[in-house]
């Protein structure tokens, strides 16, 4: 039988030198990709807030013609409840709304619920689409006295700069109808 000698290859190590220009190579290169990273990430998940809003409208709307009835899409307070204050980055409740107040009542049926939007992200709607977005029989948005509704909601980052993805805006058209754009101006988070 053969004996295997011990210490016969010379072993290498890594020297300090070397352990230093990695460790210097590879700070340059997180220093570059990490806000670049921050950057995709935002803009995947303004992507994913803004499909699902739009989303939502188009099936509130699909149901309120399948139902032949109010369906309401309102900014929730939970998945039960409607909130009465304005914002839908607390997230969204639709409903079919039996008595046309856009106000989630007892015996109301709910269809879909959607979580809070994360930390850091604004979603607002001027005036007629504040707090809720309801939609009649035939497909078209309505206000609760019977008025059309039309209106836009913004979804922002929060402390946006010029590194954030631009807003969207989905803007929603009396006949009902939702379109999702890119708004160049960023005054409309403030």
């Amino acid at each position: 039988m053969g004996s295997i000698r011990v210490g016969a290859g010379r072993q290498r190590g890594v020297t300090l030198l070397e352990l230093l220009v990695v460790t210097a190579v590879l700070s340059i290169v997180l220093g570059l990709g990490l806000p670049a990273m921050g950057q995709w990430v935002d803009s995947v998940r303004m992507g994913t807030l803004v499909r699902a809003f739009h989303t939502d409208l188009q099936l509130t709307r699909s149901e309120a013609i399948r139902r032949g009835e109010r369906v309401v899409l309102c900014a929730a307070d939970g998945p039960s409840s409607c909130s009465s204050a304005p914002g839908w980055h607390q997230g969204w409740l639709m409903f079919v709304d039996t008595n046309n107040n856009a106000w989630l009542d007892d015996g109301e049926a709910v269809l879909r619920y959607h979580g809070p939007a994360p930390a850091g992200w604004s979603l607002s709607g001027n005036q007629p689409v504040r707090r809720f977005v309801s939609y009649d029989a035939l497909g078209s948005t309505r206000l609760v006295s019977g008025a059309f509704q039309a209106g836009s909601v913004y979804f922002c980052r929060e402390g946006g700069t010029g590194a954030s993805p631009m807003p969207r805006r989905v803007a929603i058209a009396s006949t009902g109808r939702p379109r999702v754009e890119v708004e160049n101006d960023r005054s409309v988070c403030r």
